[in-house]
């Protein structure tokens, strides 16, 4: 497995992220941690007890499975660009959720749409994801495997 230092505009952050090279991506996923703060010390949290990653200021709240909330000084973008590639999708400006955690969609008035997430509770999707994201709301059977080239519907087969 091999590890590659994460840079951000000249400054370097120290954690690194393993490359799923020969591996299952979701076996690389099950190897990655986000480290976190709280009262006690530091908490490693796998990605898989992360349901939603939603913007605060300067600061990114995770909600995960267990329905705990941290606070971290990070940015969303940055976040979701190391998180991309594992399951994890933006369903608006200000909020990053794993595909894995999805459990329904909601429509709303006036062309508004929720993702409904298994304990994190229900967040807009945003006009721009909006068409993006169309396959969810779709009938069908939906490979959430595949975020990395996009949400698409498998091929009913007979």
């Amino acid at each position: 497995m091999s590890f590659v230092p994460l840079r951000e505009k000249g400054r370097e952050i120290v954690v690194a992220v393993p490359q799923p090279a020969s591996e299952s991506s979701e076996r690389a996923a099950d190897s990655i941690r986000i480290v976190a703060k709280n009262a006690s010390g530091v908490v490693l949290l796998p990605l898989s007890d992360i349901e939603c990653l939603e913007a605060d200021g300067n600061v990114v709240v995770i909600h995960t499975s267990r329905d705990v909330k941290y606070r971290i000084r990070e940015s969303l973008s940055n976040m979701f660009e190391q998180l991309h590639g594992y399951g994890f999708i933006r369903v608006h400006r200000g909020t990053v959720v794993r595909a894995a955690a999805i459990v329904g969609i909601e429509k709303g008035r006036y062309r508004k749409a929720f993702c409904v997430l298994r304990t994190a509770g229900r967040f807009e999707i945003g006009r721009v994801e909006f068409q993006r994201l169309r396959p969810l709301w779709q009938t069908g059977v939906l490979d959430l495997s595949a975020l990395s080239a996009g949400l698409r519907l498998l091929p009913q087969t007979s």
